[in-house]
């Protein structure tokens, strides 16, 4: 299960301390402008080092395009991209091998496979996410010519008991970017900043919340039944390993869920995008919600662990709801046309 997708499929490969990382894309479409910048800023964005409130662990996250584009456009073919290890500490995860971490996966694993990669989490590490961030640019790159007026943007929307106010339409990756917990939210920012900063310090962490805000849907986007646009988006936000739970709808949805009928849909908006498992012409509106990071204590304190991952996954949410639409749209495109 290292695939993702249906017409458009991501295949993962690599782990946290092994000697790359990397994504396999088949079914983009021919002609897809394409360059290895695009990937590599999109990988910036998601890489350790990026502030004080994040990972110490110093990677450039260099990406190499093996394969399936040829002068900066995208030839139909497997596009296979990787990027390198360049700073493993596995020795500090020698005594990993008899004890399992709390929190972690190390246990299941152990006994689901009898055999395992104990350096940093193997594949259960949160590096792996830097193949989804690949393959999530790809989808953008092909939905960019497609559907211009798609637009898909991400922020961190709560930090422990911290929550931001729901930022006004028109929101950019620009302005997410502006603050290194990648908040809108200049009356709260600052201080889950500090938060961060303090839980790091104690060797403790913070989880949160990540809101995903999608305009110029088309209309019918989807598939009935079984590939519902929430269902689908749903596995994809769950298949991150940091995330505990997916919201559909407004962010005070579960303010509004206690509302009599009349008054719930009484609001355009009160749906979050989706009708009957299709887009309804709406923003699509989305929450996923973070548990705080298991690496704690004296182990937490070596600054190679992020004491909040939210403001580093903004990016993977992003890759992962692209995914899932460029998947939808290649699905809507292939249904034959009824007058």
């Amino acid at each position: 299960m290292n695939t993702f997708g249906s017409l458009f499929r991501l295949t993962t490969f690599g782990e946290s301390h092994g000697p790359a990382l990397g994504a396999v894309v088949d079914g983009c479409p021919a002609g897809v402008p394409l360059l290895r910048e695009q990937l590599q800023a999109a990988l910036d964005r998601r890489r350790p080092g990026q502030s004080t409130i994040t990972t110490a662990r110093s990677e450039p996250d260099t990406v190499e395009i093996l394969s399936g584009v040829f002068e900066d456009k995208t030839l139909g073919t497997p596009i296979a991209a990787m990027v390198r290890n360049t700073n493993q500490r596995s020795g500090d995860y020698d005594k990993l091998k008899a004890e399992d971490r709390p929190g972690h996966a190390d246990a299941v694993w152990r006994e689901r496979f009898k055999h395992r990669d104990h350096r940093g989490g193997g594949r259960t590490s949160g590096r792996e996410t830097l193949s989804r961030v690949i393959g999530g640019t790809i989808a953008e790159a092909y939905l960019a010519r497609d559907l211009p007026s798609l637009s898909t943007v991400a922020y961190v929307s709560q930090v422990g008991n911290l929550v931001a106010q729901v930022p006004s339409p028109g929101l950019t990756r620009a302005l997410v970017d502006a603050h290194p917990t990648r908040c809108p939210d200049a009356s709260v920012r600052d201080e889950m900043s500090r938060r961060i900063l303090v839980a790091k310090e104690a060797g403790d962490s913070l989880g949160g919340s990540i809101d995903v805000r999608v305009e110029g849907l088309p209309v019918g986007l989807g598939e009935p039944v079984f590939g519902k646009l929430k269902a689908l988006i749903a596995q994809a936000l769950g298949s991150i390993g940091a995330v505990t739970g997916v919201l559909w709808g407004p962010p005070d949805l579960l303010e509004r869920i206690g509302q009599p009928g009349l008054a719930f849909h009484s609001v355009k908006d009160a749906y979050g995008g989706v009708q009957g498992g299709l887009a309804n012409g709406e923003p699509l509106q989305v929450r996923a919600y973070f548990k705080p990071p298991a690496t704690l204590a004296e182990h937490a304190k070596g600054g190679r662990h992020d004491p909040c991952i939210m403001p580093r996954a903004v990016p993977v949410l992003e890759a992962m709801v692209s995914l899932v639409i460029a998947d939808l749209v290649l699905q809507m495109n292939a249904r034959p046309h009824t007058p």
